[in-house]
């Protein structure tokens, strides 16, 4: 198992070490603008291994070292500064860089599933999606995925874990949407043990309260990558290992809840070929209208920065 991951900076670092430290890969290739920063990690990291019971090569290269591989992450952004108000201010810069990088991936390997981590995660992913498309036929939507609210997820479960005093690995509750201000929590679906976890004021605070944890830790860090690293590693172990594993990840939405021509997440069978199945998670009218608000707030976001570039793929 190939995996090549795309910008090493603290996201990008974080999500290496951890696949190499669980042994997801038998090779991983680290990209970076500036190659001594990705090779410094990777020799590190390397060095690391030797620490656990896997056997893998960890090594930096330029983009045609990631030929042939079977998962790319893409991990790559323009600075965000702390007097950012949104992460849809990245997303003209993030699309440029986008546009640079992908129909060189998607040449040397057509086969591969992307997995994006870059900020604003959903309208970046259609972006990806829309121009890895425009470069290959042998692309098919099934394998690009945005992490979505899976962060967002656990960061809500870990808070009704507390309340509730249950493992959060029991909780079946997912946030939905976007990964910004209009996601919600489906908890007309939520269980635990087959019980209605009850949608009251408390539970509705707590979608607000995982919200705002990651601009805590933004506004006092400058990055959040514990937590998105773990999310990415759930999907590339669910990938490598074909669990089939349901996860609430960013995908091309084509008719749930009558919306289309945008990613936005949804509960999602994960396995070897990427995206199995997307589940229509069965949501009240007040959860669909926020589902529908959600695309479009993403569907502006794609239509003004379609509309700034000089050269649209």
């Amino acid at each position: 198992m190939k995996i090549s991951i795309i910008g090493i900076g603290k996201v990008g670092s974080t999500i290496s070490f951890v696949i190499a430290k669980d042994g997801l890969a038998s090779e991983l290739v680290l990209y970076n603008r500036t190659r001594e920063i990705a090779h410094a990690e990777a020799l590190d990291i390397q060095q690391a291994v030797a620490l656990t019971p896997h056997r893998l090569l960890v090594r930096d290269g330029d983009i045609e070292d990631t030929a042939k591989s079977d998962i790319i992450i893409l991990a790559v952004s323009a600075p965000m500064t702390k007097e950012m108000k949104s992460r849809a201010e990245l997303l003209l810069s993030n699309t440029q860089i986008m546009l640079s990088l992908i129909p060189l991936l998607v040449r040397h390997s057509p086969q591969a599933i992307f997995i994006n981590v870059s900020n604003p995660v959903d309208a970046l992913t259609y972006q990806i999606w829309q121009i890895a498309r425009q470069h290959s036929k042998q692309i098919h939507w099934q394998q690009v995925i945005g992490t979505g609210t899976l962060i967002d997820s656990a960061r809500f479960r870990d808070l009704l874990a507390s309340q509730l005093g249950i493992h959060p690995a029991d909780i079946n509750a997912y946030i939905l949407g976007e990964h910004g201000d209009g996601q919600f929590a489906a908890l007309s679906s939520a269980m635990c043990g087959g019980e209605f976890i009850d949608a009251n004021p408390l539970r509705q605070q707590m979608v607000e309260d995982a919200k705002q944890s990651a601009w805590t830790i933004f506004q006092t860090k400058g990055y959040t990558n514990y937590t998105v690293s773990l999310a990415v590693e759930l999907i590339v172990r669910s990938i490598v290992e074909d669990l089939r594993s349901t996860l609430p990840v960013s995908v091309s939405i084509d008719g749930y809840c009558n919306v289309y021509s945008c990613c936005l997440s949804v509960p999602c069978v994960i396995g070897r070929q990427g995206i199995h199945r997307r589940l229509e998670t069965q949501l009240n009218e007040r959860e669909t209208l926020a589902f529908q608000n959600c695309a479009h707030v993403i569907q502006q976001q794609i239509q003004f920065c379609q509309s700034q570039i000089a050269h649209p793929y």
